[in-house]
């Protein structure tokens, strides 16, 4: 029989703790869209009050028993930018374990940019045309873009904690 007995020492000089206490911090998320209840104000072709999330879900998923064709401006905006969003987290992973950036800062900084490549979408995206009694009834042919309410109802949080 052989018998074999180790025994050994970590001598930790607060490295790991530290490392664990920021490992602990990247924990979260930041959403973006159109949050919240904010009412869409008049002016638009619908028969009652809506909230902006709703509309943004309307032209988003689109309604054909209406006629509404999908007008998706998240989705492909997120699509497009992942590789731009991804590529800031990894240049803040040191910085970030070494206490020099907070990971607030960094999901901060992705939903401004997500929030505003999504209004640039809106303006600048191609999406399906407009019945030509929404161009008369609004004076333009370009969809998503009437009042600008949506446009600016898009924001973010920063969601902290695991999802």
């Amino acid at each position: 029989m052989v018998s074999y007995k180790s025994e050994f020492e970590i001598n930790d000089d607060g490295s790991l703790q530290k490392f664990i206490e920021n490992a602990e911090k990247l924990a979260g998320h930041v959403e973006v869209g159109v949050l919240g209840d904010k009412t869409h104000i008049g002016g638009g072709g619908g028969k009652r009050p809506i909230n902006m999330a709703d509309l943004a879900a309307i032209h988003v998923f689109g309604v054909p028993s209406q006629n509404i064709p999908k007008r998706d401006f998240v989705t492909p905006v997120i699509e497009q930018n992942q590789d731009k969003y991804i590529g800031y987290i990894e240049q803040k992973v040191i910085p970030i374990l070494q206490g020099d950036v907070s990971m607030q800062e960094v999901w901060q900084f992705i939903g401004m940019e997500a929030k505003a490549d999504i209004q640039d979408y809106m303006v600048n995206g191609k999406f399906a045309p407009l019945s030509p009694k929404t161009i008369k009834r609004k004076g333009s042919s370009k969809p998503l873009i009437d009042t600008g309410q949506l446009r600016k109802a898009v924001s973010y949080i920063v969601v902290k904690g695991s999802k």
